[in-house]
C-alpha cells in the first residue's frame, strides 16, 4: 500500500502542510526539507489523493472524450492526441466509445456529464435541434470535432467542401475525364450526423459542374466495393479516377483492383481523404487529401480548456487549413 502525506510527515518530522507544500511545489519550504519529503516520498512509492483533491478544489481536472470506435485508424489517432495534449496541460482523458449507436452516444455524453468532466470532445454521430438542446442542457463546455450540431456549440474542423473541390481540381489536371466520387456514409440513416461527408459531396458536385465534358458518378452506401466490381466488367469509355471520402475506402478500391489483375494508377486513378498513418506503409503512396487531423484535435483541446476556464465565452466555428497531397495513384 503506497504511503500517505501523513505518514510521509511522521517519517520526516515535519507538518502534513509543510509535506503538501514540497510535493504541489507551493509555499517556502527549505531546500534541504522538501528534498527529504521528495525522496521519502518516492521511496515508499507517493500517489496523491486525486478524488480528495478534485473536491477540496472543486475540480476533476478530467475531460469526456465520446469516440464512434476505435476500429478507424481516423479517431486513433484523434484519440492520441487529445491524450497528449490534455496531459501536458494536467489533465486526464476519460474515452467512451459508443459504437456507431446514436442511442448510445447520447447516454455516453449523459454520463461524462454526470461523473463531473469539465469538458467533453465528441466527433457527434447525432444531429438536429433535439440533440442541440439535449447538449446545451448539461452546461457542460463541449467542443465538436468535424460534425457541426450548432451555431452554438464550437466546433473545429477544415472547409470540407473547399477540400473536395481541390482534389476533383487535382484529378482533372492529370487529364482525366471521368471521376467517381465513393462514399459509403451517404447510405447511412437520415438521423445520422455526416456533416462531413455531406460537405465533400456539395464540392464534388460543384467543382464537376465548374468542367463542361467532364462526367461523373456518385456511388454511397456500403456495397459501393459491387458497383464498382460490376462496372469492371466493361472498360470505360474515358480516362476514370476515383475521389474516396476516406483513405480507408480508396484502399479498399486498390485491394479490388488487385485481386482483378489490374492495378492503379495504370488502369483507374485513386484519391482519398484524411491522410491517415498507415498510408506510410502502402505502395504506390496514395494520393489523398490531409485534412489536418492532428491540428484539429489539438485546437479542440486548447478550445475546450479555453472554454472551461473563461468567465465569458462566445462558441466559434473554426476552420483549419487542409493539404491536397499530390502522390503516386493519380
Amino acid at each position: 500500500m503506497a504511503i500517505t502525506v501523513n505518514q510521509i510527515a511522521e517519517k520526516c518530522g515535519v507538518s502534513r502542510t509543510t509535506v503538501l507544500r514540497a510535493l504541489n511545489s507551493q509555499g517556502s519550504v527549505g531546500k534541504q526539507t522538501k528534498e527529504r519529503i521528495l525522496a521519502v516520498a518516492k521511496e515508499y512509492n507517493y500517489r496523491p489523493n486525486l478524488l480528495a483533491r478534485s473536491l477540496h478544489h472543486g475540480r476533476t481536472m478530467s475531460l469526456g472524450v465520446v469516440t464512434i470506435n476505435v476500429e478507424n485508424m481516423y479517431f486513433v489517432q484523434s484519440l492520441n492526441v487529445i491524450n497528449r495534449e490534455a496531459e501536458k496541460r494536467g489533465y486526464f482523458t476519460n474515452i467512451v466509445v459508443c459504437d456507431e449507436s446514436l442511442e448510445g452516444e447520447r447516454r455516453l455524453i449523459q454520463g461524462l456529464a454526470e461523473r463531473q468532466m469539465e469538458g467533453i470532445l465528441i466527433s457527434p454521430m447525432n444531429k438536429g435541434k433535439e440533440f442541440e438542446d439535449f447538449l446545451l442542457s448539461l452546461h457542460i463546455p463541449i467542443v465538436c470535432m468535424g460534425n457541426h450540431v450548432s451555431d452554438l456549440i464550437t466546433t473545429v474542423q477544415v472547409n470540407e467542401k473547399k477540400a473536395a473541390m481541390d482534389a476533383v481540381h487535382l484529378i482533372l489536371s492529370k487529364g482525366y475525364q471521368n471521376i467517381v466520387f465513393i462514399c459509403p456514409p451517404l447510405g447511412a440513416p437520415k438521423q445520422q450526423n455526416i456533416y462531413v461527408h455531406e460537405q465533400r459531396l456539395a464540392g464534388f458536385k460543384e467543382a464537376v459542374l465548374e468542367c463542361p465534358g467532364i462526367t461523373s458518378q456518385i456511388i454511397g452506401g456500403m456495397d459501393y466495393l459491387k458497383e464498382i466490381d460490376a462496372a469492371l466488367v466493361g472498360k470505360p469509355e474515358k480516362k476514370t479516377a476515383f475521389l474516396c471520402s476516406g483513405d480507408s475506402y480508396a484502399l479498399n478500391v486498390m485491394r479490388l483492383y488487385r485481386q482483378k489483375g489490374l492495378s492503379i494508377p495504370e488502369n483507374a486513378g485513386l484519391m482519398g481523404f484524411d491522410n491517415i498513418n498507415v498510408l506510410d506503409y502502402i505502395t504506390p503512396k496514395l494520393t489523398t487529401v490531409s485534412t489536418n487531423l492532428e491540428g484539429v484535435a489539438t485546437t479542440a483541446v486548447t478550445e475546450l480548456l479555453q472554454q472551461i476556464d473563461a468567465a465569458d465565452y462566445s462558441p466559434k466555428s473554426i476552420y483549419l487549413n487542409h493539404k491536397v497531397l499530390d502522390r503516386d495513384t493519380l
